[in-house]
């Protein structure tokens, strides 16, 4: 394997594992990567139960064979998510698929074959084995498809073949293309869904080594070969000799995907570009669908042709509308062409588009109209795609199942504002998905959101407490929060600053118009009970409410903005959650920024509470 290790240092054994993984995959780990490998490694030897790497070393002398194979699955990168550069899959429908589907039919067996070169745990493979289920019965209902699956890491090939992944990664898969093709698990995997036989009868998985296939996969040959995000760990040498190799496989007229920041240019080989990093061998004329199908079904397009998809947004939150214009630009393929903060104004500005757009995100918790009443008095069959982009939680909530219910073709959550671009290629996807299931017919399937349902419970609300600074200004707002509380709501104190003169009239206001029972509290030496709204003076109550919650689980809102000093009372008390208003363009409690866990629009606040709140 390598130079005995006895009596060497610690910087050593950290160096030789490096150079071992390098040397056995290709994966580069140079100088640069050393503190990585400590950290990984570290782990390992606190799994087996030793002190140091000290220790370690003489487990991994006697055990160097089978225990390199652990250490090669912990260094290499494992960083993968299903429907990874959507653009590839968008190729196969538009592009790949046409061509492919006559060379296909001629064969006996009828049988589209693909190779994931570089699977992972399997997510590569299980989406091309879900969108393939959806698209070629538009090709060729008559053509079957099988897909291998291959990884340098056994580990890896391990967790691919039992098809079991956390719930909340198969939550990004387009509703569409997610079918009724994953299970549910029971007792202490409920949180985990698994491939059913749809799935797992066309995919297998084998470990493989892309620096050595010389003598592997003698005589099988490939219409497709994804190989994509290894090549940036190889040498140019590495990715010319395995890429040699791969293509060996590949069909004359077939397709080779590389990762989308990845390149063979310069390299030497006898290929075109069709796509982003997608190959074919020189001489092959692309095909167009009309000519290659050999079907009387039309394929389904998933994307308008020659033009940015035209996207409609419908949300309360002004910097949710700035950063969507960020994620959905023409280089990206999308066009905002229009944003509406509620549903009614959304009815009037699409009215006035006439038709000019494709698709529409909407969020749920509005003003004046929110988004499932949106749905009831305007989608039809003559209303665009919708999906709906929201913060509430699509397995938590009732009103998120029943956008699905009312016809939204998909769901994304989003995360914080500082964080919605980190779901832009989801978003991207679904969109398109959208799109094209439309132009083809849903046959999305709403079994699994069914099965993972749940209701927000709060247990002991005696345990925690919404807080809110409020002002004047802001008693709209206020209400609104109010009227969405739950019956089994923890005490909630409604701060204000400034006006104590007034409060016993806010109070009055409040109970007006929300509906529900307000009463202004001059002083507290008690915590409030479970039900109970109060009006409370800022400045007063600070002194008292963090000692009477003191280890309890508490929410503090603001609306507006807030000044220092203000902002340091409030940022001396560690409460659980503290949210923002989103006030758009910029502005907001900037004293409090770095402080907040979430921004957002004051219609979500009472609900992100809840969901706080729900976990136990």
């Amino acid at each position: 394997m390598g130079a005995p290790l006895k009596n060497y240092k610690y910087a050593d054994l950290i160096e030789h594992l490096a150079r071992e993984v390098t040397r056995l995959t290709g994966v580069q780990l140079g100088e640069s990567q050393l503190q990585m490998v400590r950290v990984r490694l570290g782990k390992r030897v606190q799994d087996l139960g030793y002190r140091n790497l000290f220790e370690y070393q003489g487990y991994y002398e006697e055990h160097e064979t089978s225990e390199i194979q652990h250490i090669i699955s912990l260094l290499t990168t494992h960083y993968t998510y299903f429907f990874r550069e959507f653009s590839h899959f968008e190729f196969l429908a538009v592009k790949a698929l046409p061509a492919l589907v006559a060379e296909v039919r001629s064969r006996p067996d009828k049988t589209l074959k693909i190779w994931c070169a570089a699977a992972s745990r399997g997510q590569e493979v299980y989406s091309l084995a879900m969108y393939l289920h959806f698209h070629l019965k538009a090709f060729g209902p008559d053509l079957k498809f099988k897909i291998l699956g291959t990884d340098v890491d056994e580990q890896s090939i391990r967790i691919a073949e039992n098809g079991v992944y956390p719930r909340r990664e198969i939550s990004e898969v387009p509703l569409s293309y997610l079918g009724n093709h994953w299970a549910r698990g029971t007792g202490e995997v409920a949180e985990f869904v698994k491939a059913r036989s749809s799935l797992r009868e066309v995919v297998s998985f084998e470990k493989s080594n892309l620096l050595d296939l010389q003598d592997r996969f003698v005589g099988q040959m490939f219409d497709i070969i994804f190989c994509r995000n290894v090549f940036i760990y190889f040498t140019p040498e590495q990715i010319r000799t395995s890429t040699s190799m791969l293509l060996r496989h590949l069909n004359p007229k077939g397709y080779f995907f590389i990762g989308i920041s990845e390149s063979l240019n310069g390299l030497g080989f006898d290929l075109k570009m069709e796509g982003p990093s997608i190959y074919r061998f020189t001489g092959q004329a692309p095909a167009t669908a009309a000519s290659s199908t050999g079907s009387s079904t039309a394929p389904r397009a998933t994307i308008p042709a020659e033009r940015p998809v035209r996207v409609f947004c419908i949300d309360d939150s002004p910097s949710i509308h700035t950063l969507m214009k960020h994620i959905l630009r023409k280089e990206s393929g999308f066009e905002v062409v229009g944003t509406a903060l509620n549903g009614i104004e959304a009815a009037s500005k699409l009215k006035g588009l006439n038709g000019q757009v494709d698709v529409v995100t909407l969020d749920i918790h509005m003003p004046e109209q929110n988004g499932v009443e949106y749905l009831e008095k305007n989608f039809g069959p003559d209303h665009p795609p919708v999906v709906v982009v929201s913060s509430v939680s699509r397995d938590q909530s009732e009103v998120a199942m029943r956008t699905l219910e009312l016809g939204a073709s998909d769901f994304v959550e989003k995360p914080a504002l500082n964080k919605l671009e980190e779901r832009g290629e989801e978003i991207r996807a679904k969109l398109k998905t959208a799109i094209g299931s439309r132009k083809g017919g849903s046959v999305r399937s709403l079994t699994l959101d069914s099965q993972f349902k749940k209701t927000l419970l709060v247990r002991n609300p005696e345990r925690k407490a919404r807080v809110q600074l409020t002002g004047l200004g802001h008693l709209a707002k206020t209400a609104a929060m109010i009227r969405e509380f739950g019956p089994a709501e923890p005490p909630v104190y409604l701060l204000f600053e400034g006006v104590e003169a007034n409060l016993p009239a806010v109070a009055e206001e409040l109970s007006k118009k929300s509906g529900k029972t307000v009463r202004y509290q001059e002083a507290l030496v008690a915590k409030a009970k479970p039900g109970e709204i109060l009006v409370l003076d800022f400045r007063r109550m600070m002194e008292f409410l963090p000692k009477l919650h003191a280890g309890d689980k508490v929410v503090f809102g603001v609306f507006g903005e807030v000044g220092a000093g203000s902002a340091g009372l409030i940022k001396a008390w560690p409460v659980g959650r503290l949210f923002l208003e989103d006030l758009g363009d910029g502005t907001g409690t900037k004293p409090l920024q770095a402080r907040a866990n979430e921004v957002f629009p004051y219609t979500s606040f009472a609900y992100m509470g809840t969901e706080f709140f729900g976990r136990e």
